[in-house]
């Protein structure tokens, strides 16, 4: 097996000691011209895709290759076998990509044997149509190595991990093989190490896969702007100190990360504006604020939420999981597991966070925090996507030539970094907060603002700079949660009637049923304190309306 062989959690778990400690990562030459594109012959989105990404990125178009593969995200292994594995090889030996001589020997499900001697790929890249994963085939022998735990002897995986596997003679394929790339850095493009960096365009609509290119590009021209929030508390304690972890990644990072430590993911009425970092657990399916429709992420965001079914299926834009409704909301990279894959050998996501903020591109950073191959986990993605292309310092330099709302978010970012004082906000904090207002007036920055007041003692100030939102007339999905936060502080505070401007503004959206019921309490009890009756009277039935209707079965009666 070479460097490829069965690690059981100790050892893998051992690789991680890697991840807290400072890694760097330098920018190679020729990574473009070195991308392989796959793409199903028999679907023209799949190939128009392939063609869109390779002119995008300057990747010749002969490096295409689109093979007769099945429809659908699921094939068996002799599928694979037959109709992409066998294949690819052939076209990747016939065009100089994989040193390989094939031999005339085949192993349970017909995958010739090879003689490899190295490859010269820096990334793989599967479109759309490319089969996402492969099912259990019963009939097929076990070639795990004895001793292995039954649950660890799967050979039912994603396609994009096995492919992983392209440059070695004879691949395993029951259970998984340790990842050699995990928690290196010094590898190179071009390592000793063998494996086959692979990252898939995917989603749930072709325009939506196409927007992860978009938004990578954008993000790399501009700089990566917006918030960070991390999710944390899941069913496992070795979890919560990797998110914790990447907490303080993000800290050093001076991103000054929003950290939800609730047991339950982020409620609906959470905070969720410009994030252009998510790193959350454990749900089986998107929820939260991300479900406000029309709700986008930040250009080039970064996205994860660890679950063991989170990429189950790409093609549903609510459902199958995180990673295709995580596409289908704007995002430019996101990871997930196919089938299940326990979790201390799913992509690790401080050590993803921790490589991409150092410099990594995508295709770089997800090998980095994927301890093995040959299982469970997937990427979604532009590999060659970096996105600490512009340093803070030149964001800043550019600031006045931004679009209004990314400017409003840098100067928020910039804002945070200004130490508090023990007493509160110092002079500084709150003269560089009034300047930011005036330049780059947002829902985000009078929040700051008002908040810097009301924790210097000046109360009345903070109401007042909260007044604008009184006079919004437009809200974007992802401000939704901030605005009902403001709502509620004013509630407090005691201005009434602005209150009550800002639940009628949220009202008029597109909001789930579930999110009214949450507010309407707090709005309902706003109007009767501002004397707006009629208006109580309103949201009281609407309050009604929505309310759950008792189970006819469940009466005393029955």
């Amino acid at each position: 097996m070479s460097k490829f062989f069965l690690l059981f959690i100790p050892m893998v778990m051992a690789a991680a000691t890697a991840t807290a400690a400072e890694v760097e990562f330098a920018p190679v030459e020729g990574e473009a011209e070195r991308v392989v594109i796959v793409a199903n012959s028999n679907d023209p989105e799949s190939v128009e895709l392939a063609r869109y990404y390779a002119d995008r990125r300057d990747i010749p178009r002969a490096n295409i290759v689109s093979l007769d593969l099945p429809a659908g995200e699921e094939i068996d292994w002799h599928q694979y076998v037959e109709r992409l594995y066998s294949p690819l090889v052939s076209w990747l030996v016939e065009n100089d990509w994989l040193e390989a001589i094939e031999m005339d020997l085949f192993d349970e499900v017909g995958r010739r044997k090879l003689s490899t001697a190295g490859h010269r790929i820096s990334y793989l890249v599967t479109c759309r149509g490319v089969p996402l994963k492969i099912r259990q085939t019963k009939e097929l022998p076990t070639d795990a190595p004895n001793g292995t735990p039954n649950t660890l002897k799967p050979h039912h995986a994603a396609v994009d991990s096995e492919l992983s596997l392209l440059n070695v003679s004879t691949p395993q394929r029951d259970a998984f093989l340790r990842n050699p790339l995990f928690g290196k850095t010094d590898h190179g493009l071009f390592g000793d190490d063998g494996v086959v960096r692979v990252s898939r365009l995917d989603g749930p609509t072709f325009p939506a896969v196409r927007r992860l290119v978009e938004s990578a590009i954008e993000a790399e021209q501009r700089g990566l702007v917006g918030r960070a929030l991390v999710d944390i508390g899941g069913p496992h304690k070795k979890g919560d100190e990797w998110f914790e972890d990447a907490v303080k990644v993000l800290e050093a990072a001076d991103w000054n990360p929003q950290v939800d430590r609730n047991k339950n993911t982020l409620g609906i009425s959470g905070r969720a504006d410009a994030l252009a970092i998510y790193l959350g657990w454990y749900a089986g399916g998107i929820n939260g604020p991300f479900t406000i429709p029309g709700y986008q992420f930040a250009p080039g965001a970064i996205a994860l939420h660890l679950h063991s079914y989170s990429a189950k299926s790409l093609r549903l834009k609510n459902g199958g999981g995180w990673t295709g409704p995580l596409v289908a909301r704007g995002i430019a990279g996101t990871v997930g597991n196919v089938y299940e894959p326990y979790m201390e050998f799913t992509h690790h996501p401080h050590m993803l966070i921790a490589a991409l903020l150092a410099g990594a591109t995508w295709g770089e950073a997800i090998y980095f925090s994927m301890p093995v191959l040959s299982w469970q986990g997937m990427a979604v993605g532009d590999p060659l996507y970096r996105p600490y292309t512009v340093t803070s310092a030149e964001q800043l330099a550019a600031i006045e030539d931004m679009p209004l709302r990314y400017a409003s978010y840098l100067a928020l970012r910039e804002l945070s970094l200004i130490p508090l004082e023990e007493d509160g906000p110092s002079p500084e904090q709150l003269r560089e907060a009034a300047s930011a207002n005036r330049a780059f007036p947002s829902i985000a920055l009078a929040w700051k603002y008002a908040q810097l007041k009301a924790a210097a003692g000046d109360q009345p100030g903070a109401v007042a700079q909260l007044g604008m939102v009184g006079f919004l007339r437009r809200v974007r999905p992802d401000e939704i949660g901030l605005l009902g936060t403001i709502g509620e502080q004013l509630q407090a505070w005691g201005d009434h009637q602005t209150a009550v401007k800002v639940w009628s503004l949220l009202f008029v959206q597109d909001l789930p049923d579930a999110l009214r019921l949450t507010w309407l309490p707090t709005a309902i009890q706003a109007a009767n304190d501002a004397g707006q009756f009629m208006t109580k009277v309103e949201w009281e039935r609407e309050q009604r309306r929505l309310a759950p209707k008792p189970d006819p079965t469940n009466s005393p009666g029955n």
